[in-house]
């Protein structure tokens, strides 16, 4: 759903977001100004009468020409790109920190993306493909369904603390228009636009065959230690010795079958490598763990494991691991993300030729100047 979602309305978000980063530049300074305001407010009292009225804050979107574009043989003007960009901001305002040197900047990109949803919109209405509302809430269902199970798992908890279920967050989701919007376009997309796409695996092996330097995983840094571990974290209050029986006990079974060594980092650790990584932090620099941890990696040999060894945060169990070579991943292990990468840019690059042809029939013309293309140095 993203991808149709920045091809619709990307311009107007940028513009949404680098307003929002304007008003976070000026806060700090005004914050920093406080005390001197207050050491002239008696001045400034007695010049009340006399002092100016505030200029008048001048419309961003005036820099625009009173029509911007031309579709279908009618004028698309300022107001309907105004009133565009209000409703996919959230409080359907536009920003105060929004400047008309940002609008000029985005001027182009921001009629485009009103052009092309309002295209996509009339090819919708003329197919007149519509969803229920039940039709988009399984969809969102089945997006949260293909999250993390942990994750999921979190949400789940966060919502029921605030007393909603995961079904309440789904339905005042579907109710959302940007979201439904979005849905019925990715739905329609793929019933309409992209229901042929399909990449073979012989397309991902030759990319993968040209493209060899994109899936060579870098040699380690010399110098660098690597290691997996299992933390027994230490309980409030704890003596440590029920922490150490348990991390003995993990011990044993590591040192018997060493394979199984992830798995136990997974079922076990403290840290969360083991649940993210099988208990591996990978490679890391001298003086970057704590000096105990440091000191017993250092007296393992590559694949040896250590006896639980003792800092702040627990008892550690540390497998050292040998430094890793440059190396080129095999195109089984990278085949399956392979194959959904190149299947989003050729649904990319359909759903912006169906666009490019609406635009075409439509006989559109943008009258704001396209933004001038930065000039590359020595030219």
């Amino acid at each position: 759903m993203d991808r149709t979602k920045l091809l619709m309305t990307g311009a107007a978000a940028a513009l949404l977001t680098f307003s929002g980063f304007a008003a976070d530049a000026k806060a700090k300074p005004a914050a920093k100004a406080k005390p001197v305001a207050k050491a002239a407010a008696k001045p400034a009292a007695k010049a009340k009468n006399t002092a100016k009225a505030p200029a008048k804050k001048v419309d961003p979107f005036s820099v625009l020409p009173a029509v911007v574009a031309e579709m279908n043989g009618k004028k698309v003007t300022r107001q309907e790109i105004v009133n565009f960009f209000k409703k996919l901001s959230p409080d359907g305002k536009i920003p105060e920190q929004l400047t008309a040197e940002m609008v000029k900047a985005s001027a182009y990109e921001l009629v485009n993306a009103y052009i092309s949803k309002t295209l996509v919109d009339q090819a919708i209405a003329k197919a007149k493909f519509k969803m229920s509302e039940k039709e988009i809430e399984k969809i969102i269902e089945d997006q949260f369904k293909k999250m993390p199970k942990e994750l999921y798992n979190m949400m789940v908890t966060q919502l029921s603390q605030q007393k909603i279920s995961m079904a309440q967050h789904i339905a005042k989701m579907a109710k959302n228009p940007a979201m439904r919007e979005q849905i019925v376009f990715d739905t329609f997309a793929r019933k309409y636009i992209i229901k042929n796409v399909k990449v073979t695996v012989a397309e991902a092996r030759k990319f993968y065959d040209a493209n060899k330097a994109q899936f060579t995983v870098p040699a380690d840094a010399p110098g660098t230690l690597r290691a997996s571990h299992i933390l027994i974290a230490l309980k409030k209050g704890s003596d440590g010795k029920a922490e150490l029986k348990k991390a003995n006990e993990i011990y044993a079974k590591a040192i018997k079958n060493p394979a199984d060594f992830g798995k136990l980092a997974f079922e076990n650790s403290a840290c969360p490598s083991g649940k993210q990584a099988q208990g591996s932090l990978g490679a890391f620099q001298k003086g970057q763990m704590v000096p105990e941890f440091e000191k017993a990696t250092l007296a393992l040999k590559d694949n040896q494991i250590s006896k639980p060894v003792k800092t702040q945060f627990g008892w550690h169990i540390i497998k050292r691991e040998a430094l890793r070579k440059s190396e080129v991943k095999p195109f089984a292990e990278v085949q399956s993300q392979l194959l959904s990468f190149l299947q989003g840019q050729k649904e990319q690059e359909l759903l912006q030729k169906y666009i490019k042809d609406l635009e075409t029939k439509a006989k559109v013309k943008i009258l704001v100047p396209k933004p001038a293309m930065p000039m590359m140095p020595g030219m």
